[in-house]
């Protein structure tokens, strides 16, 4: 081989050499840019969510209406429920005192709506039917508030 030969092979393999570290670290700048920038925009737009959700929430408070245990309306007349429920309604103190005074007349509508039910009723969908019927009937009842959710502890259907 003659010497150009030889100091073409070296400059052509320096050449790409070359070409590769500054492909690799372009490739490193490029992929540390759009990493710092999406760990900056997810810090900080997760924390304007966080800051907006804790500004819109309401405390809720539940209300205890203690156990029920009800027959059911089944055919056979031998199905029963037992269930704890409780009410979920917004901070508010007069409500909380409403709530008091007025538990008996709200246990009578629950107890009434859950004896209507039959076994059936008591399936995924049918639960939340059923607890959107009990706010339903326990909000005109209530003067100084409205409650917003039913909560069901320990359902039992036998």
């Amino acid at each position: 081989m003659s010497e150009k030969t030889k100091k073409g092979n070296k400059e052509g393999k320096g050449n790409i050499f070359k070409i590769i570290i500054i492909v690799l670290l372009s490739l490193i700048i490029v992929g540390g840019a759009a990493f710092g920038g999406m760990y900056f925009a997810g810090k900080n737009g997760s924390s304007t969510t966080a800051k907006s959700a804790k500004a819109e929430e309401v405390p809720e408070l539940t209300y205890s209406l203690d156990e029920f245990l009800v027959n059911l309306s089944d055919e056979d007349g031998r199905r029963y429920l037992k269930v704890k429920v409780f009410i979920g309604y917004e901070d508010n103190k007069n409500l909380t005192v409403e709530l008091d005074a007025k538990k008996p007349i709200i246990r009578d509508v629950v107890n009434t709506s859950l004896r209507a039910k039959k076994t059936t009723d008591f399936s995924a969908t049918g639960v939340d039917t059923i607890k959107n019927e009990l706010i339903a009937s326990i909000n005109p009842v209530l003067t100084k508030g409205k409650i917003s959710h039913i909560y069901f502890n320990d359902i039992l259907v036998q």
